[in-house]
């Protein structure tokens, strides 16, 4: 299997994957309305059971453009391609549980009717097994380039500019302050078995594919915990992961945002700092990376193919001037006596000189004879 075919391989899974959340998405569009569909994603709240929640439209943006970049090879595909399973498969195994520990004696939503916990719960599974297949395939994809990289005796990917991986690193260590010290506080507040249980999310989600919130903190600690290691490493993929975490936050950030904006949801200062951080300092590294990406468009790497033809242009301009030294011996000096026998000898030996000043370049010592030789025979004339 080559690393062509591995590539278009995790392309297409990523985008089934993407295919699986935008179906969902829909579904709720078409059963709700768009605007009740808006309103489940900005307040979280609807009547009934419903299938998605604001953190699948920021899964739908990342998957989506995990998978393009893999087609197009983008750089920072493949830490794209990490974020895109490692988000999926750690958001949608609740989805997995739910289905799996729900009983019509037990009811995992209780008494909540909407979509089907057994179609939407069957595609999670799929989702997973899909993302585990797409984990393998991208260990055979780095194994693979690195058996080549080896063999070649190049270097790895292009590292990222330290600034952008900095700003990065700091964003999301400061993120993970916020999510560390939520999941902190509720376990203070409600006690570290009540926390279990509102991390396993019994009875308290109104979506299918939707986490709860200290669970939803949990992975996102894990995640930006693995974007500093890439950040401050200043590794290859670190960009791309950074970008995709970025895509995956930025969506749901906003939905919370515009929630608070139209007074639909309870505001509090920590809810808005950390949704503001979320959506500005991810738009503000995505912003950076972008630039740097533009900026490393290597004009060297252009000229390649630009300048192809001046290589045997430039070997001919360094080689010696054989049309000069050919021309020497058409440029006799006794004709010129011939037509003027009193033609002063000093103009003859300029008139020789300047013919034969091109041959210079190539014998100095030839051409000053030659010039001496056609000077004497006219001066002897």
């Amino acid at each position: 299997m080559s690393i062509n075919q591995v590539r278009i391989a995790v392309a297409l899974l990523s985008l089934a994957l993407f295919a699986q959340t935008a179906f969902w998405l829909l579904y709720d569009i078409v059963v709700r309305g768009l605007p009740g569909a808006w309103s489940l994603w900005t307040t979280g709240w609807v009547p009934g059971l419903s299938a998605t929640s604001s953190l699948d439209l920021g899964l739908a943006a990342l998957q989506l453009c995990a998978g393009l970049a893999a087609l197009f090879r983008t750089r920072g595909a493949g830490g794209l391609l990490m974020t895109s399973c490692t988000v999926t498969l750690g958001f949608r195994l609740p989805a997995v549980w739910y289905l799996l520990l729900d009983s019509p004696s037990d009811p995992w939503f209780g008494t909540l009717k909407g979509a089907s916990l057994n179609a939407v719960g069957s595609t999670a599974v799929l989702a997973v097994v899909l993302c585990l297949v797409l984990g393998g395939l991208l260990l055979l994809a780095r194994h693979m380039e690195y058996e080549a990289a080896a063999s070649n005796a190049v270097t790895g990917g292009v590292r990222p500019v330290k600034v952008t991986a900095t700003a990065s690193g700091l964003l999301l260590a400061v993120l993970n302050v916020f999510y560390i010290g939520r999941n902190a506080v509720t376990a203070f507040q409600v006690g570290p078995g009540v926390l279990t249980d509102l991390i396993v999310g019994k009875g308290s989600g109104r979506a299918i594919l939707a986490v709860p919130s200290p669970y939803q903190w949990v992975c996102l600690t894990v995640l930006c915990g693995a974007g500093m290691l890439l950040a401050a490493r200043r590794r290859p993929t670190a960009p791309g992961f950074s970008v995709g975490l970025s895509l995956f936050m930025m969506p749901s950030a906003f939905t919370e945002l515009w929630g608070y904006a139209v007074g639909s949801m309870p505001v509090t200062a920590v809810d808005t700092s950390q949704s503001l951080l979320e959506f500005v300092g991810s738009a503000a590294v995505v912003a950076l990376i972008v630039g740097d990406v533009r900026r490393d468009r290597r004009p060297d790497d252009a000229d390649l193919d630009v300048m192809t033809p001046a290589v045997p242009i430039g070997t001919a301009a360094a080689a010696p001037a054989v049309p000069a030294t050919l021309a020497v011996p058409t440029t006799p000096a006794a004709p010129a006596a011939q037509d003027d026998e009193d033609d002063d000898p000093a103009e003859a030996t300029v008139e020789a000189v300047e013919v034969t000043v091109p041959a210079q370049r190539d014998n100095d010592g030839d051409a000053t004879a030659e010039a001496e030789r056609p000077a004497t025979e006219a001066a002897g004339a």
